[in-house]
Parts: structure tokens; sequence; C-alpha cells
């Protein structure tokens, strides 16, 4: 691999040094279109929220603002940037967990939609403000994700309302006064299998169907999530996009029509499926090591990037120049822990010091998951669109590190 949208990938590191996230904006553009243009043909009521915890740069959120998009934040900060951005409040969701009064009367001061994370949640946004329209995350008591670190329902999960007590949580809405009503469930991450979210929407509207034929209300939005995955290995398949939007409409219209429930509102919350493998990160070989394995240090960590140590995440590595496997290495970064392992037992060309490593597919969860543990300085990034090169962040200082302290 030499280039990102026709960019030599040396000349990059050159310029901007490493290491270094590089974005491509057609990648995201295109990841936009084609999820998009899959459900405006199945079923057109439908509004696409980035996740902005999957990448949370401005310019980046700049991008999907203009794209037609809407935002999904979980966090006061995350509103506040997607309100920078541009977007309008009534295409921001605001999907938090264990909120905090504060969280909450934040939220309520941008008039978004909210999801929230338990009943107590609710009771907690009462002493703040009786909202028009709410929704809670249900937990069906399943859930699945491309592995066990990203699976976000089940009996092990932290997250949402036990669909045991769906009925209690809306009927306390209902006589709270409540007047509009939505539906939200995330059962996990990175799924390859179509059929998984037609059985997340089967799942979700036969929990709330019975709840809310018996409270006489209907819901104004059933939002789905996220968890469109994309491929991390050469073996994997990508998701078929038309397929899901497909299988997903025909479950929806079904349980909508037996519910009475008109044609909601159909709300989706991807990250990593529109951002995902937009992004590289561009590193450089600092030294290698011939131990009882061998190892191939380089300047991108877990402080970089964290989720192969976090959850044992998979990444495509490539050498640049170079095509012909040839040894097995165990990929490093030079963080103070044994578990600051990029890739293990990789099969790759032959390396040298001073060689330029570029990670596959860490537009989402990357910087935005990045720290400064063991006082590492965080990258850069920069936006590749119509073949120039925009700095989008630049490179921490020493200074930066410091701005905070008080001497």
């Amino acid at each position: 691999m030499e280039k990102i949208c026709n960019i030599d990938i040396k000349h990059l590191a050159e310029q901007y040094g490493t290491p270094l996230y590089a974005y491509d904006y057609e990648i995201i553009k295109n990841n936009y279109s084609k999820l998009k243009s899959a459900f405006d043909k199945n079923y057109p009521n439908n509004t696409i929220h980035y996740s902005v915890k999957a990448n949370s740069n401005i310019h980046i959120l700049r991008i999907f603002k203009e794209l037609g998009c809407g935002a999904d934040c979980s966090s006061p900060f995350e509103l506040y940037l997607a309100s920078l951005a541009g977007f309008n409040n009534n295409k921001i969701l605001y999907t938090g967990n264990y909120e905090s009064n504060d969280d909450l009367a934040e939220a309520s001061k941008y008039n978004v939609k909210i999801n929230v994370d338990d009943i107590s949640s609710f009771k907690r946004l009462l002493k703040i403000k009786l909202p028009e329209i709410i929704s809670f995350r249900i937990n069906p008591g399943i859930g699945r994700g491309g592995f066990e670190g990203i699976v976000t329902a089940g009996s092990d999960a932290k997250f949402g309302v036990p669909y045991e007590q769906a009925f209690e949580a809306y009927k306390m809405a209902k006589d709270a006064g409540v007047s509009r009503f939505g539906i939200h469930m995330m059962t996990g991450s990175n799924n390859l299998e179509p059929y998984y979210f037609a059985e997340v929407v089967d799942k979700l509207l036969t929990i709330t169907g019975n709840v809310f034929t018996k409270l006489g209300i209907v819901p104004e939005y059933i939002d789905i999530g996220g968890g469109f995955g994309i491929p991390y290995d050469d073996d994997e398949e990508e998701l078929n996009i038309e397929d899901t939007a497909r299988l997903v409409a025909e479950t929806l219209q079904e349980k909508c029509r037996k519910y009475n429930f008109g044609e909601p509102e159909l709300k989706m919350e991807p990250g990593r499926y529109l951002i995902g493998n937009a992004g590289f990160l561009i590193s450089k070989v600092t030294g290698i090591k011939n131990s009882y394995k061998r190892f191939v240090g380089i300047d991108a960590g877990m402080n970089v990037l964290i989720r192969p140590a976090l959850y044992g995440a998979r990444h495509r590595i490539k050498v640049y120049g170079k095509n012909e496997r040839k040894n097995f290495y165990y990929v490093c970064g030079q963080i103070c822990e044994n578990s600051d392992i990029m890739a293990s037992h990789v099969y790759l060309p032959e390396i040298n010091e001073g060689d330029i490593i570029i990670i596959l597919d860490v537009g989402a969860y990357g910087f935005s998951m990045s720290s400064n543990y063991n006082n590492r300085l965080r990258p850069a990034e920069i936006l590749i669109q119509n073949k120039n090169t925009l700095l989008i962040r630049a490179r921490e200082s020493y200074e930066d590190l410091l701005r905070l302290t008080k001497f």
C-alpha cells in the first residue's frame, strides 16, 4: 500500500509526522450515500443520526451535517460539538447512560430528543423538566456484537431498561404528562449479518407493541440504534446493506400493522459503518526486537489506538511499498504495558526500522478513544478531499499537556 486517495503515504508522513490519522472524504460520503439510499428505497420515513462518539472531530461532524445526517450524542460536550457543527436540535438525539442531574439538565437546554437509559434516569429528568417526548432504551435480555466487549444488551450488559420493566417505564411517563413517545434499542456493535437487524426490530416491537397497546399510545419514532458492521479481516464479508434495509423495513411494517402504529419514523445511530473504513493510521517502525517472539515496535501504541488492547479488536496492517509477506510479527507500541500489542502473530513483508506501517479501518473509535497515557502526545488528524489535505487537528505539544496544570 502506497497511497490514500491518490496521495503518497510517505509524503503524508513526511509532511505531518507520525503517528497520523488520515480520513478519506470520498469513502465517508459513499458510506453515507449507500446506507441512506438502501433505507430510502425500503422505508423512506427514516433519519440517520451519526454516532458522534465514533469520531467527534468537528470537521467530520460538519461533513455529516452537510450530507443531511443527524447526530446522536452521548455526553453534554458532544451536544455542544453537534451544535457547533451546525446540526439543528430537531436532528439531534441524546443517548446517555447513568445520566447525572447535570447531564440531563444540559441535554434539556438543547431541547433534543432524549433516549433515557433507565426508569431512574427518567425520574431525575422529571425534577429538571417534563419532556414533551421521551424514549426509553430497552434491554431485550439478548445482545450480539462483533466480539464480547461491544455487546450492549443482555443480562450482563449495563445498558437499558430491562424489558420486563418496559410497561412500568412508559406508564410512568404517560402518568407524568408526557404526550409523545419513542422507542430505542441498541444491542451490540459491528454486526455483519442482515437478519440480525430484522431480529432486533422484531424483538423490540414485540416487547413494546403490547405495552403501547395497553397504554393507548403509539410511538412517534423507533430507534434501532447502530451496530452496522464493517470487515476488519480479509476473510470477513461486507454487510449487505440492501438486504439489511429490506429485512428491517419488512419486519417494521409488519409489526406496525399488527399494533396499529401507522408509519413511525425509523431512526438509526451508525458510527463505525459511516467512518470506520475511511480512517488510516500512519505510523513508523521505531525498533525490531528478536526476542522470544519477533516484535516490531511502532510509534503508535495503545495510547493512539486502544481497541486491540481494550477488547482484542483486530485491524489489518500494511507496510508501505512492500507486498510480499515473509515473516510473522508481533506489532507493538511504546507504552509500558504488555497489553500494548496492535497485532499478534501477523504475517507481513520483511520489516526494517524506519518503515512506514499503515493500520486500516481506524476511522471509528480511534482518535476518539486515544489518551495521554505514559504522557505521550496524541497525534494529528488530516482530511483528504479532492486530492487535497487539510490538517483538522494539530499534533499535541508538551505545552498542551501542561495547559491546565496550576503551578
